[in-house]
Formats: C-alpha cells, sequence, structure tokens
C-alpha cells in the first residue's frame, strides 16, 4: 500500500468523533477533511485530491463499497472500517486506485501500524505490505464412544491454535 500525498478524507457521521484518529494525522502533517456521506465524499474529492480515504462501510445515503466506485482509478488508498460488537475491522480497499478487496481485515492494533508504517514511508513514495492478521482456528475432536446414532449430546474436546499466513 502507498500514499500519495497528505490529505486525509474520513468519510461517515462516526469520523466527526474521531478526534484521536484526526489528531493523530494532524501530528504527522496530514490535512483531515471530513465528509458524512457519498455525496460530501464526491464533491470534497472533486475539489481536493486525497491521499488516504478512510470510510464507514455504512453511509447515510449509500453503503462505503459504492464509495469505492468512485475512488477506482484515483491515486489513493483506501481502507473501509466495519464495525462489529466490540469495535471495528478495516478493509484495505483501494491501493493507487487498483481494488484491494479480499485482502484480510484488518484488528485496529494492525490497522494502527499499517497506517504508521504508511506515514513512515510516505516521504519515499515506497510500499508497505500489510501485516497478516493471525488467524485463530479450533479443531474439535469427537471421543468415539460419545458419537451415538441420534444423540443429541455429543460430547467434544476443542483445542484452538493460533496460526500465522
Amino acid at each position: 500500500m502507498t500514499l500519495s500525498g497528505k490529505d486525509v478524507l474520513l468519510v461517515g457521521q462516526s469520523f466527526h468523533s474521531a478526534q484521536a484518529l484526526a489528531e493523530w494525522l494532524k501530528r504527522r502533517g496530514f490535512r483531515c477533511h471530513f465528509a458524512e456521506n457519498m455525496r460530501e465524499a464526491s464533491d470534497l474529492l472533486n475539489s481536493c485530491p486525497v491521499g488516504l480515504v478512510l470510510s464507514n462501510t455504512h453511509l447515510s445515503d449509500g453503503s462505503g463499497f459504492g464509495l469505492l466506485m468512485t475512488l477506482a482509478g484515483l491515486p489513493v488508498t483506501a481502507f473501509l472500517c466495519l464495525p462489529v460488537e466490540n469495535g471495528c475491522f478495516w478493509l484495505p480497499a483501494i491501493d493507487g486506485g487498483q481494488t484491494r478487496l479480499g485482502l484480510p481485515a484488518l484488528r485496529p492494533r494492525e490497522f494502527a501500524s499499517a497506517l504508521q508504517e504508511l506515514v513512515r514511508c510516505l516521504p519515499a513514495g515506497s510500499s508497505v505490505s500489510l501485516p497478516v492478521p493471525k488467524v485463530e482456528v479450533a479443531n474439535v475432536t469427537f471421543a468415539e464412544s460419545a458419537i451415538q446414532p441420534n444423540d443429541a449430546s455429543l460430547s467434544s474436546t476443542a483445542e484452538a491454535r493460533t496460526y500465522s499466513n
């Protein structure tokens, strides 16, 4: 992933209250622009080129995925924020105008690390590899004596392991 400039577009109503993120970006020399929906984002993109777009997946006038169609082909890097029960995941969406959907989602700590690396590499214009999230896989084994035909009370043991791709 690469950044092409120091202007950042934050899209979505919740980003107006994301003061910690905006302050972090400002301390690193970025100019933050805010848009509440796709229409405002499109208007801003027409008047001010940005290097980084951070958008919610749910916008008041459509989906953040719809916004990606506007960004396709532009020299931007974009991430979508997908809210989950206790926080969010960040979906790498666009890198230099090329769609990157399908890459693993990043947890907040992984996203912060990737963002720090993007900022560090900006002056050199070099590319940054995104961190590969660790995947937890549960192996379930059943005791042979516990499996009975039409028996709904199967006993099992589960062992969770962490794998790194």
